[in-house]
């Protein structure tokens, strides 16, 4: 954290103000009314002065840029998207309700003042706070007749209508001077009221309240403590920093203000020096996610009480506020957090060890091959437990190994039954869809939907893989390196076009073979990387196993089922439904996957491949969760060596990593992220290869010989991976809060049509091919309905484009009347043959 003094401000007699309306408008700072005392000090019986004057911080310099409609102070104030919202404040005489939005005159240089809906009644002396959801919400303070407001309000400013709405009144009976922000939790935007006091008797308060803005109910959050020892947030100022952290600059001394309010320091009260008020001078954070209150570093600059605090070109301005009661500071203080990551050489060196032996890998695999068929299929010889382990690696990608420990660290583990759900669905892929695949001597999946169905729906489903494979790629490219790039300093760049050039080699030089070898390599170091960080972390919690078992237990982070009957967030039903369809799409239309089914040497030890692949996904994988509930204790307990200005909670694994394992280990578990990168990619370019080698060169050149084929497989996948890369490069600017939410939603929209054409061709035969294209396209239509018509949890896209897709498709089969399909193409004429 570093610091700087910027331009002071002057309003009068050599004095800034406090109690200001402040915030940013186009690119300068404004500040706006509050109050001082001029003419003689308070301490010598001096009047207090409310002002309307506006000024902005223009470059370097403070001018004078309008007049708010009467002076005023104490009043709430947020800035938002269209301006500065001043809400509610005082003048010395009386309280108002008023809402006002100020903005910018480019073309006179000065403010404007817009009158909004006033608040349902007068307040000053409480708190507001803007949310991205296009709201602004007040809490707290006291009306006219100095009667505290348990009352909260927001307003939707986007609305072409702005009223007030009530929300739920605070849990206490009222609170003067709180501060507040909008900032995220666990699963959504929450409004935190902090600090404050109600009286003298109760003094100030010991937590803050938390809104759960989805919920809409409130909670307390721990005591707010500084070096264990309780603090007050009286005259303070909050702004939210990064995804999960509040920053809360200046502020009273408990003690001391707790003392005043009872009067026991008598008349000299304000006749001391600065030093003896202790206003603070830390910066106190507290954390959304483990409820833990932190001290950060301290400045003489930032002891002050009722300054205010603008967010402002990465940094926050410290303006005026007074630096002992009824003392206004004229100072201006810019403050700066910041972190940095170094890689360090010996972590460079086992990552690029590990790179080299991916590349020697397929070099080898290169020299083995004898034709097109070892390039698609391994010649047949991958033992089981092989493809098995290839099938995790690939399923399994950096954002999943980065995202599952990210939420059961922001959550629990209700995320986990759905990994339960990839055995479940084992068993009817095994018994109905996989003797199709092998009895039928495919190499693309998508030969069987032309048997069944016709050429169109081949093409297209195999376009469509493609496309859905293309685009996969860019994403386990891109978000993997967002992260790695935040926390180890390497170049965004440089990390995508590491991870892209070297898969891209080696998976076309050796082709399905090198890949799946490249996958069991990778998927121990994987897990590996994943048990020795479980073991750093519960060692590092405070209090070793017994400190992490007891946290977790007592915070609920190993809950696995959550009961309600919400469609709208991951309940129980939500996660298996969801996690049944989204696992049967993957597993049985995803040539990646099927691909893996084909390299063994017969259909037994495909079903063993594909069960191994189920019992590691149920039990291999807890040890992800019990990364993010080691990740928990260990910060809750240690919180104090986070990185407060973290974006994304999907940083917080290799945050750790890179912060707090020493060099080597972090190498090893950085080359882990880059294993479970590089497994999908591979896997993903050659499936496209194959599909687009099978599905349409040979399916429109046929007579094409092995050599052709090959030639035409390893083009297609450079050409695949290269374009993958270049979306990945491209995607610089999204900005996606969880990993694991956005990839699930992105599968639900684009794959569900898939696994329901081969629902419909294994288990309906009176469906047809113009049925089941008027299905697909039903299903796929369905799915956006749902994502932009209504507030469904995204786990559910998949299930819902199954169901709609088979039902249109089988009611039209009824209207369409279509040639039944060969015997062996269905799974009774199968089971028959067999």
């Amino acid at each position: 954290m570093s610091f700087r003094t910027v331009a002071p401000l002057e309003v009068s007699s050599g004095q800034g103000v406090s109690g200001a309306f402040s915030g940013v408008l186009s690119d300068k700072i404004v500040l706006a009314g509050g109050c001082n005392f001029p003419h003689a000090s308070a301490a010598e019986g001096g009047e207090k002065v409310f002002y309307d004057q506006i000024f902005v911080l223009d470059g370097n310099t403070w001018k004078n840029a309008g007049r708010l409609p009467r002076p005023l102070a104490y009043g709430a104030c947020v800035t938002t998207r269209s301006g500065v919202l001043c809400l509610g404040g005082f003048d010395g005489r009386k309280a108002y309700a008023d809402v006002g939005l100020l903005q910018w005159e480019e073309k006179e240089r000065r403010c404007v003042y817009r009158q909004l809906p006033p608040m349902p009644e007068e307040r000053y002396n409480g708190t507001a706070a803007w949310g991205n959801d296009g709201y602004v919400y007040v809490a707290g303070g006291t009306d006219g007749s100095g009667k505290l407001l348990r009352t909260c309000h927001r307003m939707n400013l986007s609305a072409k209508n702005p009223t007030w709405e009530a929300l739920p009144p605070l849990p206490v009976e009222g609170l003067i001077q709180p501060t507040s922000v909008v900032q995220n939790g666990a699963t959504g935007a929450l409004f935190l009221v902090l600090g404050g006091f109600e009286d003298a008797a109760l003094g100030t308060s010991r937590m803050g309240f938390v809104l759960d803005i989805r919920q809409m109910c409130w909670r307390k959050t721990s005591p707010m403590v500084s070096s264990a020892k309780e603090i007050a947030l009286v005259g303070a100022s909050a702004v939210a920093s990064g995804s999960q952290f509040v920053i809360c600059f200046g502020g009273v001394d408990k003690e001391i203000f707790e003392k005043a309010l009872r009067r026991e320091w008598g008349e000299d009260y304000l006749k001391h020096p600065e030093d003896w008020y202790r206003f603070r001078k830390h910066v106190l954070v507290y954390n959304t996610i483990t409820d833990a209150w932190t001290e950060g570093e301290a400045s003489p600059l930032l002891a002050r009480a009722g300054a205010s605090v603008v967010p402002f070109n990465g940094e926050w301005v410290v303006v005026n506020g007074e630096s002992k009661p009824g003392i206004r500071s004229t100072a201006v203080t810019a403050v700066k957090m910041s972190s940095s990551a170094e890689f360090g050489w010996l972590n460079q060196v086992v990552l690029v060890a590990y790179l080299l032996g991916m590349v020697a890998l397929g070099y080898y695999f290169m020299k083995r091959e004898n034709g097109a068929d070892d390039f698609f299929k391994g010649g047949g010889r991958i033992p089981w437990w092989a493809a098995g382990i290839s099938i995790y690696a690939t399923m399994l990608s950096a954002i999943t190994y980065m995202a599952y420990p990210a939420k059961a660290f922001a959550t629990d583990w209700t995320y986990y039954p759905m990994l339960v759900t990839i055995l479940l669905v084992s068993f009817p892929v095994i018994h109905y869809y996989l003797p199709f695949f092998r009895r039928l001597q495919v190499t693309s999946a998508y030969e069987y939907l032309e048997q069944r169905f016709n050429t169109t729906i081949r093409l297209m489903a195999s376009a469509l893989f493609i496309v859905f494979m293309v685009a996969r790629m860019a994403l386990v490219l891109y978000l993997p390196s967002l992260a790695l790039t935040a926390v180890t300093g390497i170049d965004i760049y440089i990390c995508i076009v590491l991870m892209a050039v070297i898969t891209i080699l080696y998976c076309t030089m050796g082709g399905v073979e090198a890949v799946v070898w490249g996958d069991v390599v990778q998927g121990f170091i994987l897990v590996g990387g994943a048990v020795l960080a479980v073991i750093y972390l519960v060692v590092g919690t405070e209090g070793g196993v017994s400190g992490f078992w007891t946290i977790a237990t007592a915070d609920d982070k190993f809950r696995l089922f959550d009961w309600s009957l919400s469609y709208k967030s991951a309940t129980f039903w939500v996660i298996i439904i969801g996690g049944m369809a989204n696992n049967l799409i993957s597993y049985t239309s995803d040539q990646t996957v099927i691909q893996r089914y084909l390299t063994t040497k017969d259909e037994k030890a495909a079903r063993r491949s594909i069960l191994m692949n189920g019992v590691m996904s149920v039990f291999v994988s807890i040890v992800f969760f019990v990364i993010g509930a080691g990740l928990y204790t260990y910060f809750k307990t240690h919180p104090a060596e986070m990185d407060f200005t973290m974006t994304k909670n999907d940083i917080i694994f290799p945050f750790y990593i890179m912060s707090k394992l020493p060099a080597g280990v972090a190498g090893l578990l950085i080359a882990a992220i880059f294993s479970a990168t590089m497994s999908t990619i591979s896997s993903n370019i050659n499936s496209v290869a194959t599909a687009f080698s099978i599905d349409f060169y040979k399916r429109y050149r046929p007579s094409a010989d092995s050599r052709k084929l090959l030639f035409c497989a390893r083009t297609s996948s450079l050409v695949a991976g290269f374009v993958g890369m270049l979306i990945a490069l491209l995607m610089a600017t999204w900005d996606i809060i969880s990993l694991l939410d956005f990839f699930q939603e992105i599968l639900g929209l684009l794959s569900s049509g898939l696994g329901g054409l081969f629902l419909m061709g294994i288990f309906f035969p009176r469906i047809g091919g113009k049925a089941a294209l008027w299905g697909f396209l039903s299903g796929v239509c369905a799915v956006f309905l749902t994502k932009y018509f209504t507030e469904a949890s995204f786990l559910l896209y998949g299930a819902i484009g199954l169901v709609v897709s088979v039902m249109v498709a089988l009611l039209i089969s009824f209207v369409l009347k279509e040639a039944r399909p060969a015997d062996g193409l269905t799974w009774k004429t199968l089971r028959t043959d067999a």
